[in-house]
């Protein structure tokens, strides 16, 4: 129980075996934790360290995905039995303190799991980083660990968790701008949905390929991969996904010079998406319409369209997302000559992607060096 812990905990801290770590949060000195390990090899069993560790695992898990339902609809359930219920989280703001405080955390729990004896935790805990690290734009930084997963996954031919992973994979890649890599997986993905006898679920990696086709020029490749997703989707069951291929679909009209039906197309986004998702799916929406404003030139459309997305990709808390916009908007604030709000928003643009750890402080101090920043390579992996 909570308050048997933290009793436990303090009496810890009072013998100098514990230190602070932030309110209700301990940490091990390291020679303390080295200790401990050497104790509990001598004076545990085998099985008992097992359990101990399992429970752990499983604690992470549990509240790991309960984050993720309340993140995303698109969250997979795991397909493991876990043993412990996790902490839940009262709202977004409190399971997203969680995420941030137990980053680091989160990432090692993964590593050892896959090194370890039960498969089916470490591909969920694998599975469940997905969109807690995505909203903090940290999800390229599990580049490893998928492609780790995906070998555990291989030795037991589990179709659908290969294929789940190889599509978080080619979407790391993707927005590590490395879309060969992205595309290889992608289809390799589509295999296995189909080897999991799962079509449907295909939908996600068709959207990722129809996107890094939109980002390489290849439009008609684009459209075709984006036009396949909406008809496999079932859009009873998954409306939301049919908004999000829908305003990919607004980055390949604009870009083929279709400028009144890329605005046409972003409206009805703005229009369909706060039924679905009022702050993240809305944001992305506004961010999309101030895209196809910006191509066709009605720059003052655009601004307003961006000021929106930011407003609510903040509430969302949807870090990238707010820094994708932020950026347009100051490339749009610019060419309207109004260079000291434009360069506001590259500056906010950058520290978020700092934040992130996309860029280093090196690369962040030498992009805003310039006169007129160029565009930073996150951003342009990004539609």
């Amino acid at each position: 129980p909570h308050h048997r812990a933290e009793a436990a905990l303090e009496r810890l801290q009072d013998a100098r075996l514990l230190e602070p770590a932030g309110p209700d949060r301990y940490q091990f000195h390291d020679l303390v934790g080295l200790y401990a390990r050497e104790r509990a090899h001598q004076d545990l069993s085998e099985e008992e360290r097992t359990t101990a560790v399992r429970r752990t695992l499983h604690h992470y898990l549990a509240t790991l995905w309960m984050v993720s339902t309340l993140l995303s609809r698109d969250a997979v359930v795991p397909r493991c039995p876990i043993e412990l219920p996790g902490i839940p989280s009262k709202d977004l703001p409190e399971a997203r303190r969680w995420v941030q405080d137990e980053r680091d955390n989160l990432l090692a729990a993964a590593q050892q799991a896959l090194d370890g004896p039960d498969p089916a935790t470490a591909i969920g805990l694998a599975i469940g980083l997905h969109w807690p690290f995505t909203y903090q734009g940290w999800h390229t930084q599990l580049a490893d660990i998928y492609a780790h997963a995906i070998e555990v996954a291989d030795r037991s031919a589990a179709w659908e968790d290969k294929a789940q992973l190889r599509n978080f994979l080619g979407w790391v890649y993707r927005d590590q701008g490395r879309y060969d890599a992205a595309i290889a997986q992608l289809k390799t993905a589509l295999t296995d949905w189909d080897r999991a006898e799962l079509p449907r679920r295909k939908v996600g990696a068709l959207n990722n390929l129809g996107v890094i086709n939109t980002i390489m020029g290849r439009l008609d490749d684009a459209l075709a991969y984006l036009e396949s997703a909406l008809t496999l989707n079932d859009d009873a069951e998954r409306p939301w996904a049919s908004a999000a291929i829908r305003n990919n679909r607004v980055h390949v009209y604009y870009r083929q010079g279709r400028l009144d039906e890329a605005i046409a197309e972003a409206h009805q986004g703005v229009e369909l998406w706060p039924k679905e998702d009022p702050s993240f799916g809305a944001g992305t929406a506004h961010d999309s319409l101030g895209d196809a404003y910006r191509h066709a030139g009605r720059l003052t459309e655009a601004v307003e369209s961006y000021t929106m997305a930011i407003r609510l990709l903040r509430e969302a808390e949807y870090r990238l997302g707010e820094a994708v916009s932020r950026w347009w908007l100051g490339t749009t604030l610019h060419h309207l000559e109004r260079h000291s709000q434009a360069r506001k928003q590259w500056e906010e643009s950058v520290s978020l992607l700092r934040d992130a750890r996309l860029l280093t402080p090196g690369e962040a101090t030498e992009i805003l060096a310039q006169p007129v920043p160029r565009t930073p390579q996150p951003i342009k992996n990004m539609l």
